[in-house]
């Protein structure tokens, strides 16, 4: 079993399904939190509607995409404290995790993790960093090491839990087979990372081994 399930309001949804989508991860919110954490995805442009969608008992937390200043952070905290007034919620029970996918978002790194007491975890985004810098082909070979490693130190500064694995260039990074997620759970955790993302089943048991591995 994963420790943390993430219900995705970001990818793959399309604006006309978007109150749908939203039902159901209330839904899914509610079964899901029987068995572990469950945190949602939420895009920065549509928060309050996204966040009043899922903050209800059995929510975690959030994962902020694309996010790319302090003053998006607070937005979320300021958005997530009047939701838990509300709703009968614990004050600050609701954390946040930090998505860093842009060039900008990355720049300002400190600043973001740093900009509430409810950021409790940061990563980046490969795919979407990737295509925001547009490196020259296997450009990220050069690239991703650097942001990577940059994010350990800022999230030990910042006294927050970096996220990632170190997936190689030829796999599919969140969709990679079950031997390649294990090999870069244990690079990551080599690195420093404290867990990482996945998006299909078969990657939560090789993340759990290889982050547990030693």
């Amino acid at each position: 079993m994963p420790d943390v399930m993430v219900v995705d309001l970001v990818e793959l949804t399309p604006d006309a399904q978007r109150g749908r989508a939203r039902q159901q991860a209330l839904r899914a919110i509610g079964h899901a939190s029987v068995h572990s954490e469950v945190f949602a995805m939420a895009h920065k442009s549509r928060l309050r509607e996204e966040l009043g969608a899922v903050a209800w008992p059995g929510l975690s937390g959030v994962v902020l995409s694309r996010v790319e200043s302090a003053e998006e952070v607070a937005a979320c905290d300021e958005a997530l404290g009047r939701l838990e007034d509300e709703r009968g919620l614990a004050p600050k029970s609701l954390g946040v995790v930090a998505s860093l996918e842009t060039a900008l978002g990355n720049h300002k790194a400190m600043e973001i993790v740093k900009a509430s007491p409810r950021v409790w975890g940061v990563t980046l985004g490969r795919a979407d960093l990737e295509m925001d810098l547009r490196p020259e082909p296997s450009g990220e070979l050069h690239l991703l090491p650097y942001f990577m490693e940059r994010l350990i130190i800022i999230a030990r500064a910042a006294g927050v839990v970096p996220l990632g694995a170190w997936w190689r260039s030829t796999a599919r990074g969140l969709r990679a087979g079950a031997e390649d997620t294990y090999e870069a759970s244990l690079r990551g955790k080599a690195l420093g990372f404290k867990g990482a993302f996945c998006v299909e089943g078969h990657q939560v048991e090789p993340v759990n081994r290889g982050f547990s591995h030693g």
